[in-house]
């Protein structure tokens, strides 16, 4: 069981301190340098902190690999929030705070103004952050998510009196429940949360990119025999991993529109299903939204985190590491296809999307279908909006990932 810290931070500046030593701690690591903790408004304690877990080193080679796409450090505090909101008793969100000494990118925002937390910042992160342009509009968010954002997150005065760092000062912006808004932070904890995350993210985002063999260096995994670990590792997520194959891997075919609709149905509640067809056509995974879980535990979501993390098992193990490197590859050489485009007005639509560029990370291969696609649009919405959304986004996914989704017919 998960236990809370029972320590018990007083102000802005000892959050972004308290913060701050996580990122330090994922610097180390040789990931980005980004970290958040949970605190509860009215005490001030700290009930987990967590630091970004992107990047893992190969405990075989010191390699540093992808670990999970998706492993931000306020993504990670969610779920971690859910797995033991029950047994630790934990306050709703609303009267909780998670602090970061960055700007929460897309998949980060979706997920916490899903989940309900406030949020307090301490850095911009001009790139991918929710608020890149320093304006508190989030125009990046669906219309009607905009106002919930304005009253829930907040960005952390810094006050500063020496005139040789009077260009830091700023006043607190955002939500009255965020805590500690009242108090400010120093410039040098200000410079230091951007700073950390500026020197760590070029290396960071060059490692992920670049982690994966392309297509035709690659050994097709569907000729591997079915007890071979590589299968029966994935299978233990997707008992029907690696049995439907596509006949053109960017071509999905009225059977896979099929197999997905069976695997929504799988799950009650589920809204929609994802599966991850790799360059060869292999369907590797295809799972349903898990909504029991939590309400950010989505198709998309588990599909990418579930990959990454079974390839990252597979490369760690030296039993498996040299065949795993041979027939399994970064996800921007595969196809992620949608049963439904994801609704442009959910909150956890900004989730997806974002999560989707942190999975490619860097640029991806100019091809064409995309390699995000879906059979139906969206059950809530226009895909025009949903396109719309798209364009707005923070500029880490409009000019370096470059997202765009494609439509296949289902039949």
């Amino acid at each position: 069981m998960a236990e809370t810290t029972h320590e018990i931070l007083n102000s802005a500046n000892e959050a972004a301190g308290r913060v701050l030593k996580e990122a330090m701690k994922a610097a180390a690591q040789g990931t980005f340098a980004v970290g958040g903790c949970i605190i509860n408004n009215q005490t001030g304690e700290v009930l987990h902190a967590l630091h970004n877990q992107v990047m893992r080193p190969l405990t075989s080679s010191g390699h540093i690999f992808t670990f999970d796409p998706t492993a931000h450090g306020e993504r990670q505090l969610v779920y971690w929030y859910y797995a033991n909101k029950d047994s630790l008793a934990l306050p709703e969100p609303e009267h909780l705070t998670i602090v970061t000494n960055l700007d929460p990118c897309a998949m980060c925002t979706g997920t916490l103004l899903t989940a309900g937390f406030n949020v307090a910042t301490v850095a911009i992160d001009a790139l991918a952050g929710i608020n890149y342009d320093q304006t508190f509009r989030f125009t990046s968010l669906p219309q009607c998510w905009v106002s919930h954002a304005q009253s829930h997150f907040g960005y952390y005065a810094c006050s500063e009196s020496d005139p040789a760092l009077a260009s830091y000062a700023r006043p607190y912006t955002g939500g009255d429940q965020v805590a500690f808004n009242s108090s400010a932070v120093s410039a040098e904890r200000l410079m230091a949360c951007s700073a950390i995350f500026e020197a760590s993210v070029g290396q960071v985002r060059a490692n992920s990119s670049d982690s994966g063999r392309a297509p035709e260096q690659l050994i097709d995994p569907a000729e591997l025999p079915a007890e071979d670990l590589i299968k029966v590792r994935f299978k233990a997520i997707d008992p029907q991993a690696f049995e439907l194959r596509l006949t053109h891997p960017r071509q999905p075919d009225k059977a896979l529109h099929d197999h997905l609709v069976e695997v929504m149905k799988s799950q009650p509640g589920a809204r929609n299903a994802v599966a991850l067809v790799d360059p060869f056509g292999n369907v590797i995974l295809s799972l349903p939204d898990h909504f029991q879980e939590s309400p950010v535990h989505t198709a998309f979501m588990n599909v990418t985190r579930a990959y990454a993390q079974v390839r990252f098992k597979l490369m760690d193990d030296p039993q498996t590491h040299q065949q795993a490197e041979q027939t399994l590859t970064h996800p921007k050489y595969g196809t992620f296809v949608f049963l439904y485009a994801p609704d442009p007005n959910d909150s956890t639509t900004v989730m997806t999307l974002g999560a989707y560029g942190s999975t490619l990370e860097g640029t991806i291969p100019q091809v064409f279908p995309a390699n995000l696609q879906y059979f139906h649009p969206p059950q809530n919405g226009t895909m025009a909006e949903l396109v719309d959304l798209m364009t707005r986004l923070p500029p880490f996914y409009t000019q370096m990932a470059q997202i765009a989704i494609a439509p296949v017919a289902a039949d």
